[in-house]
């Protein structure tokens, strides 16, 4: 499995993508749980926020960056 879950909404965005089709500040703000595309980052009704372990988890699991850093 290679994909990032965003924190807001559950929805999995692979890691390829998040880094060479999303600008930076969008890239970011996926691994950080502030939303994605698919919730509104985070303003729609979907964005419960319930699933900022899963995507510390997946960031974990799907990339070689330091999860720690986006707790």
């Amino acid at each position: 499995m290679n994909d990032v879950t965003c924190g807001m909404c559950g929805e999995p965005w692979e890691y390829y993508y998040l880094t060479h089709e999303l600008a930076e500040a969008e890239k970011k703000k996926v691994l950080r749980g502030k939303g994605c595309p698919c919730c509104d980052w985070g303003e729609s009704d979907r964005a419960t926020g319930e699933y900022q372990t899963k995507r510390v988890r997946s960031i974990a699991n799907a990339t070689d960056l330091d999860p720690v850093e986006y707790i």
